[in-house]
């Protein structure tokens, strides 16, 4: 949400006391998430001095947005990293691109359709419960040495997919799976799950620590509005610049179709740790856009898109779908201090919870984060993988991740022409570079006894009689 008008010059002067730790914290060392994970973010803003202001208007959204938690249960170096990557690095480092329809219809069916013609077989609904490994071992007859070769079998549950073969009666190998390697593209707490059931994982070092990470519970709500007959429009941000939402919802969200969130708006007790985003779906997507409707849809099924997603949404996960899009009518309207749209406005709606399921960045939580080779023939992926390596987030690290796991696999099993290079990451302004020479300069003369503190929070404790850096 817009903060500017609420902040004052001391607030935003404030947040200069984070430009110590921000250079200090370097996105691919070792040595900084160590300095840094052990933290809680709370820490690092108290030591950078920060106004109350500037925290509840501008860093709590970012926090329970981004990282999805708040500062006490979220580590100081990923706030650092995440902030890094979606704002600092560099002047439009915030602008980002939204997709323009359901990535599931946009992204993973196209992409889906092009492996299946590849002759690549996607066995939609197939849990796996268990992956077992086989060790072969070979005798080479010139010197009578060993050599073992990793083979695997994943299990699937009961409602897992035939293969080839099955006749369709739960027989003839129908929930399992016999592979060379095995890449495993999951979220933390699917792979703790996954391990617990698994020896050929949880017996390995790099695993032993799964059982430890955690999930952040989302929750999306998407709501089918009957239309205003006037639309509102030159409204500026999205793709699309017009909207048929409530005019008094669409002028507070004229700047931009998403409204960002942090938590406890408007007092609500299921928000106290809640964050959330609220997305004018038809200034972003084109199947909603008013002209498309204009065009395309008969004037009797015209729906005004409104989209509401959750982040530490466990106080209100397991309400019932009418309570959560009841909740959700109070947040928007809280957030926008608009008028409540009444319940009889909502022509459908469709609420989706995913428990648990992103990736939480609790301190300490990159100890326990592990490479993408875990074992011959045995690899994973996903944004909580590698934190310490390349230098992205969310989406973008799942991806790089995943690059690196094929590129591991082709190099253990000597494939040929598999393309999967990884663009490095941006690399720092020659403003940033500075600053992180004379941090590093800082840190060898006098090294903070765990984050850096601001100048003004210094000279508060030591005038208070504290000499503790």
């Amino acid at each position: 949400t817009s903060s500017g008008n609420k902040l004052n010059p001391i607030d935003l002067i404030s947040g200069l006391g984070l430009l110590g730790a921000w250079a200090d914290f370097e996105q691919e060392s070792t040595t900084s998430w160590k300095n840094y994970d052990t933290q809680p973010a709370s820490e690092l803003f108290k030591k950078a001095g920060i106004t109350n202001s500037l925290y509840d208007e501008l860093v709590s959204p970012l926090l329970h947005v981004l990282p999805m938690c708040p500062a006490y249960d979220c580590s100081a170096a990923a706030a650092l990293s995440c902030f890094h990557v979606f704002a600092l690095q560099s002047r439009g480092a915030f602008d980002v691109r939204w997709c323009r329809g359901s990535i599931s219809e946009k992204i993973f069916e196209p992409w889906q359709n092009q492996l299946e013609k590849r002759g690549v077989v996607v066995r939609g609904g197939a849990r796996v419960s268990s992956i077992e490994e086989i060790t072969i071992t070979n005798d080479i007859e010139e010197d009578q040495t060993e050599s073992k070769r990793h083979k695997y079998t994943i299990h699937l549950d009961s409602n897992g997919n035939g293969v080839d073969g099955d006749n369709g009666d739960g027989k003839n190998g129908e929930n399992r799976i016999d592979c060379d390697a095995v890449v495993l593209a999951v979220g933390a707490t699917a792979a703790g799950r996954l391990s617990s059931s698994s020896p050929a994982i949880s017996s390995l070092d790099a695993t032993k620590d799964f059982d430890k990470l955690r999930g952040v519970t989302c929750v999306a709500v998407r709501l089918f509005l009957k239309p205003q007959q006037t639309v509102t429009s030159n409204l500026n941000g999205g793709i699309h610049s017009k909207t048929q939402l409530p005019s008094d919802m669409a002028n507070a969200m004229s700047d931009s179709p998403i409204a960002v969130c942090g938590a406890d708006i408007g007092s609500i007790r299921e928000l106290k740790e809640t964050g959330f985003c609220i997305y004018d779906l038809q200034r972003m997507h084109d199947e909603f856009s008013v002209d498309y409707y204009n065009y395309n849809v008969e004037h009797s099924d015209h729906v005004a898109v409104l989209e509401v997603d959750f982040y530490r949404a466990d106080t209100f996960v397991d309400y019932s779908n009418d309570e959560i899009v009841e909740l959700t009518l109070e947040a928007v309207a809280a957030t926008l201090g608009t008028s409540k749209i009444d319940s009889s406005n909502i022509v459908d709606s469709t609420v989706l919870r995913a428990r648990n399921a992103v990736s939480h960045f609790a301190p300490n939580s990159a100890l326990y984060s592990p490479d993408v080779k875990l074992d011959e023939g045995l690899y994973i992926c996903g944004d909580w993988v590698d934190r310490t390596g390349h230098a992205s987030w969310s989406t973008e690290k799942s991806v790089v991740t995943a690059r690196q796991a094929a590129c591991a696999l082709s190099q253990d099993f000597g494939l040929k022409n598999s393309n999967s290079r990884v663009i490095p990451a941006s690399k720092d302004t020659p403003q940033l570079s500075v600053l992180r020479q004379s941090a590093r300069l800082l840190r060898s003369i006098l090294p903070p006894e765990n984050l850096p503190i601001s100048p003004w929070v210094f000279a508060k404790e030591l005038f208070a009689g504290n000499k503790r850096m």
